[in-house]
């Protein structure tokens, strides 16, 4: 059993009573982290503080405790939440959701660079923490794999440590180091010391995407300061240069994140998350055979060799003439070249891996079929009404979404409906409908073979017929007495009292008619939106699933 530090022995002392410290699981020079039991909500938490030299700086203590405070108003699911900042007998330190997991960092030492398909949904979630954050004026300024840690339970990515590094710009000298760890990372404009944005973090989250795939860092030196020179100073290089496996539309959102000046890199982290769903479409689409057959392991290295001798010139490669299918025998165990079999052969003879990775690209494009995303449900018109009395919407996500992630669903059609509804979980469905409110309302959710299915739906025909009953019973209906005595004693004519009686309901008619169109359209519009933000947080909670030729868990395409 390791002895208690001194540290750790103080900081129990100070907080006896309130949190019961079980053990250190990270120091660094900003600070140390414990495991601790919350005695009064029985949690687990993670407990950080100041090391003694910092705490002691008054200026470093304020600086701490209000970034802390800061990062605490911030309420994500991919953000760890702080749940208190405070000094108490000289120890310093704030109180945040405990992650019982690993960081990226650890993963990655751990088990070497990810792939595209490991790495995605984790750069998904990232994004989407640092887009909130942003959006509310907070840029974490220390985005780095350390930073980033890996629910074991829920597979989320949440990110911790928000504006940690503004104390550390505020640290006395003898804190140099704790800043050593992060000049991988920086932005030209931190080294600078320019004024920072959002953008500071996307060029961070450039950086680690480069060190997750590719193993290393765009810029490398034993000294720090070398470093910090490269990232104002030097291209970083292309990251398909490093890791030529990485397919483009992935290694191209890297390189634009890398650019020296923010205007040419993303302007948003929304911005990032858009290209990225494109690249998970790539992605999930380049999962490999685990065998070729000899017809098509020929074929590839033709195709590869055939890009290499035409690189340079100005036209494309024309396309080789197509084999004949039938004539291609079936990969076998004993027949069959692994892939990385047909790299090597590749390399043995002077193809470049980068030419074998296209040719395979082709292969895989030709051979998969297209595939999209259908909304909308066309509805029948009532000639009458001037409407359906019906509204509904479908949309089809590929891939099967996290059943874990259907709070989050609720959530979204409790706000868009602006009512609690009623919810019912069965197995591998959701269904959501209206409750006392009025409406008819009704959403489901079906996540099945492959695909997460939306239905959205509201049926009008109640409204339809109190408002079309309301207004011509109280304004058209209402008034057949008064017209016809009118008629009859004023106008001498009972034509005269029909033609008055007409008139009314035909005005009733048309204003009833006109208040139930633009109701409905109202309501159009907010399930069509509703329809597409339910797609949209799908696509973003896809689980994890066993493709063929995979022992590994892949993310199918978005």
């Amino acid at each position: 059993m390791t002895t208690p530090t001194a540290e750790f022995e103080t900081l129990a002392g100070a907080l006896k009573g309130q949190y019961r410290l079980q053990r250190e699981v990270g120091r660094g020079g900003m600070g140390i982290v414990y495991v601790a039991n919350d005695e009064r909500l029985d949690r687990l938490v993670a407990i950080k503080t100041l090391p003694p030299h910092l705490g002691n700086d008054a200026v470093v203590r304020d600086r701490f405790l209000r970034e802390a405070r800061t990062a605490a108003a911030l309420s994500h699911p991919n953000i760890v939440p702080v749940h208190r900042a405070d000094e108490i007998g000289g120890s310093v330190f704030f109180v945040m959701g405990y992650v019982d997991g690993e960081s990226l960092a650890h993963r990655i030492q751990r088990a070497g660079p990810l792939k595209p398909s490991e790495l995605l949904p984790i750069l998904h979630d990232v994004l989407d923490a640092l887009g909130y954050a942003h959006t509310r004026g907070v840029i974490h300024r220390d985005v780095k794999a350390e930073n980033i840690l890996l629910d074991g339970h829920t597979h989320r990515a949440m990110v911790t440590d928000f504006g940690i590094a503004r104390v550390a710009a505020t640290a006395p000298m003898t804190a140099t180091g704790t800043v050593l760890g992060t000049v991988t990372y920086m932005s030209p404009e931190q080294v600078a010391g320019d004024q920072i944005d959002g953008r500071s973090d996307l060029y961070s989250l450039g950086v680690l995407a480069f060190y997750a795939l590719a193993g290393r860092f765009p810029f490398e030196s034993e000294t720090p300061s070398a470093v910090l020179v490269a990232h104002v100073t030097k291209t970083p290089p292309l990251l398909r240069d490093v890791a030529p496996r990485v397919p483009a539309s992935i290694a191209n959102i890297v390189d634009r994140l890398l650019q020296k000046d923010p205007d040419e890199r993303f302007e948003t982290a929304e911005d990032v998350l858009e290209e990225l769903v494109a690249a998970e479409r790539e992605v999930a689409t380049s999962v490999e055979p685990d065998l070729l057959s000899s017809t098509e392991a020929h074929a590839v290295w033709e195709r590869a060799a055939y890009l290499q001798e035409m690189t340079g010139h100005a036209v494309a490669p024309p396309d080789l003439p197509e084999r004949d299918r039938a004539a291609r025998p079936p990969a076998t165990l004993t027949s069959g070249y692994k892939m990385d079999d047909v790299r090597d052969a590749a390399e043995a003879v002077g193809i470049k891996d980068k030419y074998v990775e296209r040719a395979m690209a082709e292969r895989r494009a030709a051979a998969t079929p297209a595939k999209g995303v259908s909304s909308g449900i066309g509805e029948y018109k009532n000639p009458f009404l001037g409407e359906s009395t019906t509204i509904s919407y479908e949309a089809v996500v590929d891939g099967e979404m996290r059943e874990r992630d259907f709070d989050l669903m609720v959530d979204i059609i409790r706000r868009a409906l602006g009512e609690a509804g009623n919810v019912s979980a069965v197995g591998r469905s959701l269904s959501w409908s209206s409750a006392g409110s009025g409406r008819k309302a009704n959403v489901s959710i079906l996540v099945r073979d492959g695909r997460t299915s939306i239905y959205v739906n509201e049926r009008l025909k109640d409204l339809a017929g109190g408002l079309f009953g309301g207004i011509m019973g109280g304004g058209g209906g209402g008034m057949v007495g008064p017209s016809i005595a009118f008629g009859a004693e004023f106008l001498g004519s009972p034509l005269a009292a029909v033609g008055m009686v007409l008139a009314n309901v035909g005005l009733a008619y048309g204003v009833a008619r006109t208040i139930y169109t633009k109701i409905t359209g109202r309501r159009r519009k907010v399930l069509a939106e509703l329809t597409e933000r339910l797609a949209e947080q799908a696509r973003r909670s896809l689980a994890p699933v066993s493709l063929p030729g995979s022992r590994e868990a892949r993310r199918l395409p978005r």
